[in-house]
């Protein structure tokens, strides 16, 4: 049930009370009634089919803006909101393939969020996402925003871990949706702050300033190459849930990659296995990590 067909059975709902109401209907309608209502609100309480749950993300801040519990210089949180709201459309246009190196942020105005209040612990926001009524959204927690809140937290701490571990969420990113991530440590490292990240699966807090500079270089574009390199061999599978793929070239040597958002159905991939091609990837690495490969066009 995405969140057009919800509205539908709310309004459905509705319709079925009105009807209930009116005089001269006989006891098997009015049971009917109420067999088809109930089966509608069992339907919309439901986890897995129920009412549209927005994702939710709370970011505090510590340093320099920050007066204890009591409040944050209205600069800077308005600053560092702006660039943490541009990083999540960012990231969630990166994700659905439509984010250009330059020009307005695609799709901005259905992956943008909402402040709705305060978080104590130091000093900070608590966001939720506000889509579109008119956006086909899951009600499974996938939506775009849902799964740009998510990136964030994890692009954020593996920038604190090894090459290899921050490869890994920078492979799912463009170049521009990274860099907008960076702007905002940028203004963080303007204002002297830092900040702690809490998603539904992620919670993540830097110690220090000077992490977050550490942060910032790595994610820096001098520290992540990127490059197209061709591959002749044959698919193995493709995995077409997670969006990845497998390919074993002429050497032998099988490479594990992702299916980017332009391909449309990565299960046609399974169509084609076991027959020669060469394919184009884009391979990119986190300073000494290893590529990480990305699959964009298909070669049939």
């Amino acid at each position: 049930m995405n969140r057009t067909e919800f509205t539908h059975a709310q309004a459905e709902v509705g319709f079925l009370d009105r009807i209930s109401q009116k005089t001269g209907l006989s006891t098997l309608t009015r049971l009917s009634l109420q067999s088809r209502k109930d089966q509608i609100n069992a339907s919309l309480r439901d986890p897995g089919r129920g009412a549209f749950s927005p994702a939710k993300a709370i970011v505090t801040y510590r340093g320099g803006p920050v007066r204890g519990v009591h409040g944050i210089v209205a600069e800077f949180g308005a600053v560092a909101t702006a660039r943490f709201s541009d990083a999540v459309a960012a990231i969630a246009a990166s994700m659905n393939g439509v984010l250009n190196d330059f020009g307005p942020i695609p799709n901005k105005p259905q992956n943008q969020i909402l402040i709705t209040g305060t978080a104590l612990g130091s000093f900070g926001f608590e966001f939720e996402e506000a889509p579109s009524p008119e956006a086909q959204l899951s009600l499974e927690g996938t939506t775009a925003v849902s799964q740009a809140f998510e990136l964030v937290a994890e692009l954020l701490e593996a920038s604190t871990k090894s090459d290899e571990e921050l490869s890994e969420p920078a492979s799912r990113l463009g170049t521009r949706a990274i860099t907008m991530v960076s702007d905002y440590l940028d203004k963080l490292i303007a204002y002297d702050a830092f900040c702690s990240v809490s998603t539904k699966n992620h919670t993540f807090s830097f110690s220090s300033v000077d992490q977050v500079r550490i942060s910032r270089s790595r994610l820096g574009i001098e520290n992540i190459a990127e490059m197209t390199v061709s591959f002749t061999g044959e698919f193995l599978g493709a995995f077409p849930a997670e969006r990845r793929f497998e390919f074993r070239t002429q050497d032998g040597i099988v490479i594990h990659g992702r299916i980017a958002a332009d391909v449309e159905d990565p299960a046609v991939i399974n169509a084609h296995l076991n027959q020669a091609f060469t394919i184009e990837v884009s391979a990119r690495t986190v300073g000494s990590g290893r590529p990480r490969y990305t699959i964009s066009s298909l070669p049939w």
